[in-house]
């Protein structure tokens, strides 16, 4: 059966308002775990972030979808609070690469298991491995489309 241009519409708008509504969902359940650790969401991305790779200021502001500038500031005041540090890039002495601290990767790793703890609060427990398995499904076809 073929379908329709409406069809396809609703099943479009369907996408974005499902994935929208996940998202901000997502991002109301950050703000909770970021208030306890006295960080901003765009903080507790940030470091969540760091535990693959180790990206320049500009590569962390593509990934987190924002101006350098305001990168540039969470990573200053990451840094006083000694969670990160800035450090050469060993092929390119112009570009910094952000590096977690010990103290940082023991943060990101607190901050993790609040995320993962309110989460299973939240999901029943039948459907998780289901929900982790489409989630990294979807995020790697969205990475890929960029």
């Amino acid at each position: 059966m073929r379908m329709s241009s409406n069809d396809s519409d609703r099943t479009d708008t369907g996408y974005a308002s499902a994935f929208s509504t996940l998202h901000r969902e997502m991002t109301v359940l950050h703000g909770i775990v970021a208030r306890r650790f006295d960080l901003t969401v765009q903080q507790v991305q940030l470091l969540c972030m760091l535990s693959r790779h180790q990206p320049s200021l500009g590569e962390l502001a593509e990934l987190l979808g924002c101006d350098k500038t305001n990168v540039t500031g969470m990573v200053d005041r990451l840094d006083r609070r000694e969670l990160l540090v800035r450090a050469p890039d060993p092929t390119d002495r112009r570009v910094a690469r952000v590096v977690l601290t010990p103290k940082g990767v023991a943060m990101r790793t607190r901050i993790r298991a609040a995320l993962d703890a309110e989460l299973a609060a939240r999901l029943p427990r039948q459907d998780r491995a289901r929900l982790v398995e489409l989630a990294s499904s979807v995020s790697q076809r969205l990475a890929e489309g960029r």
